[in-house]
């Protein structure tokens, strides 16, 4: 977050390519130069200090003083701002610092079909409105948040959404008690009610693909004719306020697919893509989507990030599977006597892209199987943060050390 002083004199130059996020509490990265307006509703400009009319729109944030910016100095205080942790600084307005929610999961059903559960699920905690009446109340947050098909539209099966405590023995949320599983198949763990064995569950939904989809890969070594149809297709669409400090967002992402081994760079492929609509500039992004693998490849089988697995050579290509097969145990997706050396995964990824701050986009994710309805796959989705500055294009990067 590029925190500006009374005077607006940038401190983002401490700021790097490690992309700070704003929910850390990053004291030193976000704390002010000054205290920014005084007492008497002044701001410090060079030497002297500049009275600031209740009416007036001083830093140009958005809110005047009598709409509720409690700091009409700073560009980054106001009511639509994201609350830093542990800096002592009322970012938001709200008349108390460091009280922005950290955590909102605990106790979510797995069953929910609210979409706003799946949203808390991944750790937005923030609800606003669209079009609030009082601009103290044009906050950032969720506007809204539904599962739907991947063409938009209703009629997604409920088993193909689900709010997990854990995926098997070693697969755990990346921030607070749950995360959000979509699926191509059911969004369970074995033993939970509605699951299905990943490579025969038929969820009976088809529905065309998002715009621009399917893509080849660029991996395989020869195009891979897929279908424009979705079949068994979930997603969580999401209409968001970005805070006015924020400049990126992040969130952690972890793929199984089923199609692995049998189905490598073939016709029948599970799609996942995380589809961004934002006024950023996001260089690379394929058709909106933000989610995808150095090579170019969406997040599929055919994905470079494919390690979680028993090494072999599938489809023309050799897999290490550098992270071996120990977090499929427990998925669904480890060996059985149908596959005796179990499926595959990628392991746990975090993707970054830009966004404008105060602005609203829409953010889907969402996951298809093309060709049939079978050889299903599971996404887990976590860890959502806002980001101070987002890199130069949109990236997707291994998480070294996962929770």
């Amino acid at each position: 977050m590029a925190c500006s002083a009374a005077g607006g004199e940038s401190i983002a130059p401490g700021l790097d390519a490690s992309l700070p996020d704003v929910s850390t509490g990053d004291a030193d990265a976000y704390s002010l130069l000054d205290t920014g307006m005084n007492e008497g509703g002044a701001c410090r400009e060079g030497d002297a200090w500049i009275g600031v009319p209740s009416d007036e729109d001083h830093d140009h944030d958005g809110w005047s003083i009598a709409q509720g910016d409690c700091n009409d100095c700073d560009p980054n205080t106001n009511p639509g701002a994201y609350d830093v942790a542990g800096n002592g600084v009322d970012e938001d307005c709200s008349g108390q610092p460091d009280d922005e929610p950290s955590s909102c999961d605990d106790g979510l059903d797995l069953l929910s079909n609210e979409g706003q559960d799946g949203a808390r699920s991944i750790g937005l905690c923030r609800f606003t409105s669209g079009q609030p009446a009082d601009p103290r109340d044009r906050t950032w947050g969720v506007i809204s948040a539904d599962y739907v098909l991947a063409d938009g539209t209703i009629g997604m099966h409920y088993a193909s959404h689900g709010i997990l405590p854990d995926f098997g023995p070693h697969v755990h949320p990346q921030q607070g008690a749950r995360m959000l599983a979509l699926s191509s198949a059911t969004a369970r763990r074995p033993g939970d009610i509605g699951y299905r064995d990943p490579a025969e569950a038929n969820m009976g939904t088809s529905c065309a693909t998002p715009a621009g989809w399917p893509k080849d890969f660029p991996s395989c070594p020869n195009p891979v004719s897929t279908s424009p149809v979705a079949n068994d297709s979930a997603s969580l669409a999401l209409r968001i306020r970005v805070p006015t400090n924020a400049r990126g967002l992040s969130f952690k992402l972890s793929f199984y697919t089923s199609e692995f081994p049998g189905w490598v760079c073939r016709q029948f492929n599970d799609y996942f893509v995380a589809l961004l609509g934002t006024a950023a500039s996001n260089p690379g992004a394929q058709d909106g989507n933000i989610s995808f693998d150095p090579e170019g490849n969406a997040i599929s089988v055919n994905t470079a990030f494919l390690e979680v697995c028993a090494p072999q050579a599938a489809g023309g290509k050799v897999f290490a599977c550098l992270q071996g097969n120990a977090a499929l145990e427990g998925t669904g997706f480890e060996a059985s006597s149908e596959e005796p050396r179990g499926h595959g995964a990628t392991g746990w990824l975090r993707t970054q892209a830009a966004v404008v701050p105060g602005e609203e986009i829409s953010l889907a994710f969402v996951i298809w199987d093309a060709g049939d309805h079978l050889w299903g796959s599971t996404v887990l989705l976590d860890d959502f943060e806002w980001l101070a500055q987002a890199g130069e294009k949109p990236e997707t990067v291994r998480v070294d050390d996962p929770k």
